[in-house]
């Protein structure tokens, strides 16, 4: 096993990304303030792709710490605009799961497991016991807000499922979709224009990219795991185990079909803003379109209007 690196100072961080990286730094002043607000870490993995082919310690010809603290802003306005619009799709998805479940089983239909498919996890354990375990210790988590008060006080700590949802983090929901009947998962997928299973795939690309936001991970240059099904007309952009890693552009287009039908001023305000955002830092980052996936035509791709309904039947492998 090999020993850990030995902790340096600012001025030798400095140091090291001059002399030994072939960094360049104009000013050591402006350098050592950077690496105040982004630790050495993080900062230098924005320069993963910009260093040289026969040797990765050393950046190529051209490359400056003010490239590599422009593409961390970057990745910074582009995980916040990521998570406002993912958090508007959740949203509108624990309306639809909450209204599925609540009209056909009732109000805590959703506590019995037979209204659910027997899914297990890697472990053997019920899937639909542990998002059941989970929702009453967020309840025991969450018991000075108002709402559970309430129901804690008034309904003897019963939740009908258009409250409980409320509750469940994105993953839980997405693991509650997982389990519904394919009747009652359709009726959802039904209105994104998909079939259950791609729509379940959808759901898993966003989780991913949600949690990459929230946790301020990396989103830029970062091979994701998830390869959601794409439509037809932009099947030319997936990559279903072809050895390329897989980029963030394919699930903007899963934002775009999962939004623009819906809330078409939402759509138009996030394309407009990452336009403008990649306007802004392009010049000054060494950002490269290769990195997030996108294609020359990538704007094209996300203005023109959306595929009708899909009308195969076949599932694609989620996970790479």
């Amino acid at each position: 096993m090999a020993d850990l690196k030995s902790p340096l100072n600012y001025e030798e961080q400095v140091d090291r990304l001059k002399s030994f990286h072939k960094l360049i730094i104009e000013n050591d002043e402006d350098a050592i303030n950077i690496l105040k607000r982004v630790n050495y870490y993080r900062l230098t993995a924005y320069g993963i792709g910009l260093t040289k082919a026969d040797n990765k310690d050393e950046y190529i010809e051209g490359v400056t710490m003010n490239n590599l603290y422009w593409l961390y802003l970057f990745d910074s306005e582009l995980r916040n605009q990521l998570l406002h619009v993912i958090e508007h799709i959740e949203i509108h998805l624990r309306a639809q799961i909450a209204y599925q479940l609540a009209i056909k089983y009732g109000a805590e239909g959703y506590m019995d497991s037979q209204n659910f498919s027997d899914k297990t996890d890697k472990d053997g354990n019920s899937i639909h016991q542990s998002i059941i375990d989970s929702f009453q210790e967020e309840v025991r988590r969450q018991r000075n807000l108002p709402f559970v008060k309430h129901h804690q006080r008034k309904y003897d700590g019963h939740f009908p499922i258009w409250v409980a949802v409320e509750l469940f983090s994105f993953g839980k929901l997405s693991s509650l979709y997982s389990i519904m009947q394919n009747k009652d998962r359709k009726k959802i997928s039904e209105q994104y224009s998909v079939s259950p299973d791609h729509l379940e795939g959808w759901i898993q690309a966003l989780l991913e990219i949600r949690n990459l936001c929230a946790h301020y991970n990396r989103v830029y240059n970062l091979p994701l795991k998830i390869m959601p099904h794409l439509k037809d007309k932009y099947e030319q952009y997936a990559n279903h185990g072809q050895g390329k890693p897989i980029k963030i552009f394919p699930v903007l287009i899963v934002i775009k079909s999962m939004t623009e039908p819906f809330n078409p001023l939402l759509w138009k305000s996030f394309f407009e803003n990452l336009k403008n955002l990649i306007n802004e830092y392009k010049p000054n980052s060494m950002l490269r379109f290769s990195y997030l996936g996108l294609p020359r035509e990538w704007e094209q791709v996300l203005s023109d209007p959306l595929p009708t309904k899909e009308n195969d039947s076949h599932t694609e492998l989620l996970t790479v």
